[in-house]
């Protein structure tokens, strides 16, 4: 059992994220509100619609003049598959070892709340507790590929208390802190580097490098609305980079006495830590109320992937015990959605947005193996009364495939997702 060097708090406790295989670029999830799912998360900082938008603008937070509470979660089922081929894969398959893996990707719920306080006319606060950021990704433990298959995971949580101030009609500026505490796991096995160095003494089984830890880190972030009129809005926000130190536990089955990384321990736990930043977030979104039964989304998002250059895991000496090239670019995203209010009780969405993804061929792995995806989206909200209202949404992300080259080991991989979501929204 791995010490832990910080535990959550009580409340962040609540609402844990035991996220799954990211649904935006990389490992970056959008997943902070139901309602923003249903059209694409178009224009989310300029919609407004409830308290949620608190996850991407703090500034639009006086356009509240009630609290208002908003908390749901969305249901992430991936399908992600590869399937190993070449030479190193005729090895695996010759040995027994399994070289194509389904469903690599594992399926989990992502939660969230808000809460808006209006304090008077100038002056709003409010609480949001959600990620931007998650993974897990698991393949058999003897896989063929270990060194570079296994078990991947990243937990985070955001607890984000935020203010906003009205400049005047037009103009409205938020800021927030962001604690974030994040929760990371990395294995990697033995597989055909058993069978092709049987002096190493291991099996395919074999941890080749178990590293697991945990940190909080701080950050901020900065909003700004601006308002034509009540039917024509523009917001621009961003969220700065988080970074981290993982601290926690580091093993190895390989030898202590073969150089070369990743360092071998004998299966002997020792202290290790891995540095990890959670790159800056940057959007621009806009809403328009064409008409009294129509209103008009869209939005651009730029994540700066290119702080993410490496994963490199250190000893208490300093020393490196694992070290994996990254080399992330920047990626953007861009969305546009439609909101159709259909009667008094029925609000009805949808959404299409494209996500590039951040990963270089030369550096694509298989523990992150991520694509250009295509959303498609549905949504709606039913008025259970003056107060309270209840958002469903459905999404499906077309990820098409690609080839992966990873350490002499070659893949294809590809696959889709289903998104599902669900939330209450209360006015007091």
């Amino acid at each position: 059992m791995r010490k832990k060097t910080l535990t959550l708090s009580v409340l962040a406790a609540a609402v844990t994220m035991a996220t799954g295989q990211a649904q935006a670029a990389a490992f970056q999830l959008a997943e902070q509100s139901t309602t923003g799912l249903g059209r694409a998360y178009a224009g989310e900082g300029a919609a407004a619609e409830n308290a949620s938008v608190l996850g991407r603008n703090p500034a639009a937070m006086t356009l509240f003049d009630r609290p208002s509470l908003s908390a749901g979660a969305v249901y992430i089922n991936p399908e992600v598959d590869v399937e190993g081929k070449g030479p190193t894969a005729a090895l695996g398959q010759s040995q027994g070892l399994p070289t194509r893996s389904d469903d690599i990707a594992d399926d989990a719920v992502v939660p969230f709340f808000y809460y808006v306080q209006p304090i008077n006319e100038q002056w709003a606060a409010g609480l949001g507790i959600f990620t931007n950021y998650g993974l897990s990704t698991t393949y058999q433990d003897d896989h063929y590929a270990g060194p570079v298959a296994g078990k991947t995971s990243l937990t985070t949580i955001n607890v984000n208390p935020s203010i906003a101030y009205r400049v005047n009609p037009h103009l409205s500026l938020g800021a927030g802190f962001n604690a974030v505490y994040a929760d990371a796991e990395l294995i990697r096995h033995s597989g055909v580097a058993a069978v092709a160095n049987p002096g190493l003494g291991l099996q395919p089984t074999s941890e080749f490098v178990r590293l697991a830890g945990d940190d909080w880190g701080y950050g901020w972030n900065i909003g700004l609305l601006l308002e034509a009129d009540e039917y024509n809005r523009w917001a621009l926000t961003y969220r700065s980079e988080v970074d981290l130190t993982l601290e926690g536990d580091y093993a190895s089955a390989k030898p202590s006495v073969v150089p070369g990384l990743p360092v071998g321990t004998n299966g002997q736990t020792v202290p290790g830590k891995l540095d990890l930043t959670l790159p800056a977030i940057a959007e621009l979104s806009g809403f328009h109320q064409v008409d009294p039964a129509w209103a008009v989304h869209y939005g651009i998002m730029w994540t700066e992937w290119s702080s993410f250059e490496e994963l490199r895991a250190l000893g208490s000496n300093n020393g490196t015990l694992f070290q994996k090239d990254e080399k992330f670019d920047n990626s953007w995203r861009v969305s546009a959605g439609l909101t159709h209010q259909l009667n008094d009780q029925w609000t009805l969405r949808g959404g299409l947005a494209y996500d590039q993804s951040p990963v270089p061929e030369a550096t694509r792995s298989i523990s992150i193996p991520d694509v250009d995806r295509t959303w498609y989206t549905l949504g709606a909200t039913y008025a259970v009364s003056q107060n309270l209202s209840v958002d469903a949404a459905f999404a499906f992300l077309d990820g098409g495939k690609v080839d992966v080259v990873e350490d002499g080991f070659a893949f294809t991989s590809g696959g889709d997702a289903y998104l599902m979501g669900l939330q209450m929204n209360y006015q007091f």
